[in-house]
């Protein structure tokens, strides 16, 4: 029996086009909703409604009102929808529609009281009671609207940062950084993606084989979930653990410390690889009252032992000046392109965007 979702590349393609050229019609309540819940900063509110459309499409029996998770919702988001969005320059999250579902049967009253959107949320409940009801031509509609509006925020999303001639002046790419670390740090994504394609493009022009890894993730992503032992390391090929970096702008308390001995701890279990200290590249005002400085090294703030295991603190402005310095013109301009790249990314997030186009105006770089 064929798998239904193998038809799911050739529905979306449908409802797009369809979305494109206009061909759908929704009345004036239902697309009142549906602009509301697609201009929430809450992605995963359209990703679930278009999850719900998806497999009401496959099965005309399925209710996401009562149960929300008939249609295999991780699966059928992550492996077939989610190519397509990415494709189509779509913003999106990993797994958006069970973030925002949170393990609810239904998605009903409920499910939108844990909401901390009280606005939003119950216009989710009143368009998942409405697509229970649609018929298919109905759905397809909807759908169709749904696929425009998606459509519409990536071509929005595309002309905000253009296109880009590299730099290699450390200095510019230095005020660059801090900018936007100090202007949009973005739940933390902004510093730690810096430092992360700071580290990694000085070692792939290096050649040395030291592979970086973390700084992919969402700064939302705990270590402890995505089985690292820090927010970035350096390994060798062989999965050798070099250093481990913590990244933030937020105070580095006691608690987060422990909770950071703690993940190290456990990666150390699962992979035999002993790390004994950790960098901490934050703000002098984010060092916990706990580390003690010696010296007048503007770049080192100081340092605290928690058990077994020191924690080293570093300026992170410093440290990214220095990484700049110490990168040749050549990496440089790969850092460069990197960063844009990851800024003009449809899921990175908007206000980082307009922050960077700001920035490069700022600066008078030069535009093709």
């Amino acid at each position: 029996m064929a798998n239904p979702y193998q038809r799911v590349p050739d529905l979306l393609a449908r409802l797009l086009g369809s979305g494109r050229a206009g061909s759908f019609h929704l009345d004036y309540s239902t697309n009142a909703s549906l602009e509301k819940v697609l201009n929430s900063s809450v992605w995963g509110y359209r990703e679930i409604l278009l999850v719900m459309v998806v497999g009401r499409l496959l099965d005309p029996t399925y209710s996401a009102c009562t149960n929300f998770y008939a249609c295999h919702p991780r699966s059928l988001f992550e492996n077939h929808i989610r190519p397509i969005l990415r494709e189509n320059g779509i913003p999106h999250r990993k797994s958006g529609p069970l973030n925002i579902a949170k393990g609810a049967e239904g998605i009903n009253e409920q499910w939108a009281a844990r909401r901390r959107d009280p606005e939003v949320a119950p216009l989710v409940v009143s368009l998942t009671k409405a697509i229970d009801q649609m018929t298919q031509s109905e759905l397809e509609h909807f759908g169709a609207a749904l696929m425009r509006g998606l459509a519409d925020l990536a071509s929005h999303i595309a002309g905000l940062t253009g296109e880009e001639v590299p730099e290699s002046e450390p200095e510019v790419l230095y005020r660059l950084c801090k900018d936007l670390i100090v202007e949009v740090p973005d739940g933390g994504n902004t510093p730690q993606r810096i430092v992360g394609l700071l580290m990694y493009t000085y070692h792939a022009s290096l050649g040395d084989g030291v592979v970086v890894s973390g700084h992919e993730d969402r700064a939302s992503v705990t270590s402890t979930t995505s089985h690292k032992p820090g927010d970035i390391q350096e390994e060798k090929p062989d999965g050798e653990v070099l250093s481990v970096y913590e990244v933030t702008v937020k105070p580095f308390t006691d608690a987060r410390i422990t909770e950071s001995f703690d993940t190290l701890k456990l990666s150390e279990r699962r992979t035999g690889y002993v790390t004994q200290e950790v960098f901490v590249l934050c703000r002098p005002d984010d060092v916990p009252e706990s580390a003690a400085k010696t010296g007048d090294a503007a770049q080192y703030l100081g340092r605290t032992q928690y058990e077994d295991t020191v924690y080293h603190f570093v300026d992170i402005f410093e440290w990214t000046m220095g990484q700049l310095l110490r990168m040749t013109p050549a990496a440089r301009l790969q850092f460069h392109t990197a960063l844009h790249e990851y800024i003009s990314d449809p899921n990175t997030s908007e206000q980082v965007k307009r922050c960077w186009t700001q920035l490069k105006a700022d600066l008078d770089l030069p535009l093709p």
